[in-house]
């Protein structure tokens, strides 16, 4: 036991000193308000533009996540800009879930990433170099929100119904407002957008992992990362046309990486080390 405490306290005192340090950086958001600060400068900049936006508030719930928990980040973010994302005709589920996703991002995201600091301490690994590796592997997980805004469909929601709604609330016909309302939250997703945006969600992660990772069925190049990553921009995107290119770029890229480094064809793994055979007579098998 007494073993076991000490071997304890070792590995926490790398464990403790980062912590020490996201204390300091707590502080500097909790007492100089740049969260909040920042939220402005955001609403104000852009306010008329959807993706700027987004990539602003995600931004700012990630550097509010550092200093707070995430439900107080989330309670935070919802009020200061969830009315922002709503007048750019966000349905207000996926608005919601975007703006709670980010404030835990920060978990994994340096130099804030407390998961990623305990981890490197239970593993005895170097604490930076861990949370860097863990907001890597996370950078997939970054566009799921994104995703959320974008395809209404991987919520079960019919987007076309909510923005007819956002339409008529916007003109001010409450009436048909209400009505539109109670049919959007009773409604789902058509089978072929459904299909559609989760078809393209999970190829297009697969892409993106496989560009970030550098590997896919092989080790990859950074011709074939850089075919890999422009197939999931063109996947993820919300356009019919790009997601079929995007879909043959994956292929494309699939198939290069399977050939790469064998250019006499494919080798089976029987033939793998295998010396060929004769019989008896000397003739080979």
């Amino acid at each position: 036991m007494l073993t076991a405490m000490g071997r304890a306290a070792k590995n926490g005192v790398s464990l403790v000193a980062a912590s020490a340090c996201v204390g300091i950086i707590i502080g500097v958001v909790q007492q100089t308000g740049i969260a909040t600060d920042f939220s402005a400068v955001i609403k104000g900049v852009v306010a008329t533009n959807l993706l700027l936006a987004l990539i602003g508030i995600m931004v700012c719930s990630i550097i509010l996540g550092m200093g707070v928990p995430s439900v107080v980040c989330y309670l935070l973010m919802a009020t200061l800009m969830g009315s922002l994302l709503g007048e750019l005709g966000v349905i207000p589920l996926a608005a919601h879930l975007f703006i709670f996703y980010f404030g835990m991002m920060s978990m994994v995201t340096p130099p804030v990433a407390l998961a990623a600091y305990a981890s490197a301490s239970i593993a005895k690994a170097k604490i930076m170099q861990t949370g860097l590796a863990a907001f890597r592997f996370s950078l997939v997980g970054f566009t799921l929100p994104f995703m959320f805004v974008y395809r209404p469909a991987l919520l079960l929601m019919d987007g076309a119904k909510w923005k007819a709604w956002d339409v008529a609330n916007r003109s001010g016909q409450l009436a048909e407002a209400t009505e539109l309302l109670k049919e959007a939250q009773a409604a789902y997703a058509p089978w072929d957008q459904l299909i559609l945006a989760v078809s393209t969600a999970i190829v297009g992660v697969v892409a993106l992992a496989a560009g970030i990772a550098g590997f896919c069925r092989k080790e990859a190049n950074w011709l074939q990362r850089a075919m890999f990553l422009a197939s999931a921009g063109m996947l993820l995107y919300p356009d019919m046309l790009l997601n079929i290119g995007g879909g043959g770029l994956f292929v494309v890229a699939v198939m290069v990486n399977s050939k790469a480094g064998s250019p006499g064809g494919s080798t089976s793994p029987d033939q793998v080390g295998s010396e060929p055979r004769s019989d008896a007579t000397g003739e080979t098998l």
